[in-house]
């Protein structure tokens, strides 16, 4: 197979510094600024970004100009089109052209219009939101589910309701954001542990239950952590939370539906579905739409969440189109059809593992997930690699800091069902060769 790529960038000699700038800086660096003038005081920042982009080192917020399909066709802020494989949209049982899912939501817009009539709290919901709660709670297998507008929500105003001054929280290093700002905003006191290590859980929650007994504990991880593809030991993790009268939340968005042989994600994998204390997600991964939920055994922490979570009474609630949508993807997701799409989306995921390692590249994550990240390591590296896969006709996205460390910038490839071998195996050619030129390019001179 052969790649066309654009030609290898040069290096940054001694009178290009912007360029090099641009390459090697961090981004971190303008996070805390000072000055009295808030519409001035980011214009070193603004100087930076669009040197990046005038390199075509800048690689977001580039704009979709055709449906989220297989292949497909992105623009970028600076005009840089890429047409071919897509393999950063989120779709990964390719449901977004359904005919249920359209179907779905061409009736909920008749029935009930595109907008709601306010917050959850305020009239938001329809007929059709309490369908998806009673559908979500069933394929959960717990009984009280909330909807939320954003899966970034869910988990921020579910934290933010629940947890107090004086209680504790227990974050997996690598929790989403959503779920560290949920924790900061509580007011309690907050904690991280070493990505999946269940043992230092469990040292953390045996130091705070020799001091407080008397206040609430709520250890936070995910069924899959996205940057890295991999999953907890939950079921060893859910009975050390009970061992020490702590409670769990974990986040499925990225294995909901995905994962299970029903559905049910890595709750359903490590054999807890319907155990866990909270359960919290988002429909834009698998569910062909936008939104989140909260699901929960009580009665009592739902409810409390509707009333104090930020954004059940202060945000509109999800949509008739959008809830319209989740469930019919949820109808299928626990059908027969869903199960056949399940793996054709592994066998994708599958093939992309096989065929970039075989390249040399280094792969991460333990787990068959539509997730399949590429770890470049050195950001320079990285940035150099986005630009030459954008013009090589590869839609792939780059994670650098602030989501990830300086030093292990990757590709975040998110696979789809409906991904045929060729897309795959035209994603292997064009990274491996585009990864290595730019290898190549910032590479030491000597």
């Amino acid at each position: 197979m052969t790649t066309t790529v654009p030609a290898t960038p040069t290096q940054a000699g001694p009178d290009d510094g912007r360029q090099a700038d641009a390459r090697e800086k961090d981004i971190m660096r303008f996070r805390t600024v000072s000055g009295p003038d808030l519409t001035s005081r980011n214009d070193a920042y603004l100087g930076w970004q669009r040197d990046r982009e005038q390199a075509d080192l800048w690689p977001y917020f580039r704009r979709y100009d055709s449906a989220l399909t297989t292949r497909a066709t992105t623009v970028s802020d600076s005009g840089v089109i890429t047409h071919g494989p897509n393999f950063g949209g989120q779709d990964y049982l390719s449901l977004t052209g359904h005919p249920a899912i359209l179907d779905a939501a061409h009736q909920a817009l008749r029935d009930y219009g595109p907008l709601t009539a306010g917050s959850p709290a305020l009239g938001g919901a329809t007929p059709i939101s309490k369908a998806l709660e009673a559908a979500l709670s069933e394929a959960l297998r717990t009984e009280h589910v909330a909807l939320f507008p954003t899966g970034w929500a869910s988990g921020f105003g579910t934290i933010r309701a629940l947890m107090h001054r004086r209680d504790h929280i227990l974050l997996d290093k690598l929790s989403h954001d959503s779920l560290r700002q949920g924790a900061a905003a509580s007011g309690a006191t907050v904690e991280f542990f070493r990505h999946l290590d269940n043992d230092a859980v469990r040292r953390h929650l045996k130091g705070i239950r020799a001091q407080d007994t008397r206040n609430a504990v709520l250890v936070v991880t995910e069924g899959v952590f996205s940057m890295d593809s991999d999953t907890p030991q939950l079921a060893e993790l859910l009975d050390i939370c009970r061992e020490f009268g702590a409670q769990l939340m974990v986040d499925v968005a990225h294995d909901f539906g995905a994962m299970g042989s029903g559905g049910g994600g890595q709750l359903e994998v490590h054999g807890i579905l319907g155990e866990v204390d909270f359960v919290v997600g988002a429909f834009s991964k698998t569910f062909a739409t936008t939104g989140g939920f909260l699901a929960t055994r009580s009665a009592s922490a739902r409810e409390y969440v509707r009333m104090f979570g930020g954004p059940q009474t202060f945000s509109s609630a999800i949509t008739p189109v959008q809830t319209a949508v989740a469930l019919a993807a949820l109808g299928i997701v626990t059908s027969p059809e869903g199960a056949r799409r399940r793996a054709s989306v592994a066998a994708v995921a599958t093939r992309l593992r096989e065929g970039l390692t075989a390249r040399g590249l280094e792969v991460m994550g333990d787990v068959v997930c539509p997730v399949v990240p590429v770890l470049i390591g050195d950001t320079p590296t990285g940035r150099t690699a986005s630009g030459l896969i954008a013009r090589a006709g590869l839609i792939a996205h780059l994670v650098e800091q602030p989501a990830v460390a300086s030093d292990a910038a990757r590709f975040r490839l998110q696979a789809m069902a409906d991904h045929s071998d060729a897309d795959v195996d035209t994603a292997v050619d064009i990274l491996d060769t585009c990864i290595r030129m730019a290898r190549r390019a910032t590479a030491p001179a000597h």
